[in-house]
């Protein structure tokens, strides 16, 4: 572990960021120095920001599924209309989504982009979308704005971000109870 703390601090990533990795994943941390330099070198050229602990999460996600891995997925990406810099983006903002099992992406980004109609550049926006359960926060929700929808509630060009991503509460006040005297039954869509 030593020669690998030893090269954060030559690359000048704060203390902080350090001791959350040793902390939080120390089995990362013990990983050979050749394939942490690699890792490492892999996230400077993408241009993660070495003052931030994401750099050292990006790190331990990239030891923890191989580079074999992370070109695998980023291929997976890409067979969906992202291209190379979309996807690295996407993981710039949320590092899970490379982390998610191909057949979840697949399923997800089908729904949302296939049944859906949402263009794959907004949920390269909001990659945190693809980490949300479909079946039981996604699709239920959709369900719910496409009856909105229908009855000219609520706009066509709601985001992904802003049905997905808000907490249970939030949606529930926005959607469900602000229009329950108008559509009743969007309760029992949900």
């Amino acid at each position: 572990m030593s020669p690998n703390i030893a090269l954060l601090r030559q690359l000048g990533v704060p203390q902080s960021a350090i001791s959350f990795l040793v902390s939080n994943y120390s089995s990362q941390a013990f990983t050979t120095h050749t394939w942490f330099v690699e890792a490492v070198n892999e996230f400077m050229e993408m241009g993660f920001d070495r003052s931030k602990t994401v750099f050292v999460w990006a790190i331990q996600a990239f030891l923890k599924m191989r580079k074999l891995k992370l070109e695998s997925k980023l291929e997976l990406y890409r067979r969906w209309g992202w291209s190379k810099n979309m996807a690295l983006s996407a993981f710039k903002r949320n590092l899970n989504c490379m982390l998610l099992s191909e057949e979840k992406i697949t399923k997800t980004m089908d729904f949302l982009v296939n049944k859906m109609g949402w263009p794959y550049a907004n949920i390269a926006i909001n990659p945190a979308v693809l980490c949300c359960s479909l079946e039981k926060r996604i699709m239920p929700r959709f369900s719910v704005i496409q009856v909105l929808q229908a009855k000219g509630l609520v706009k066509n060009d709601l985001s992904s971000g802003s049905i997905i991503l808000p907490s249970e509460r939030c949606f529930v006040e926005k959607f469900l109870i602000k229009f329950h005297d108008d559509v009743p039954e969007l309760l029992n869509v949900y």
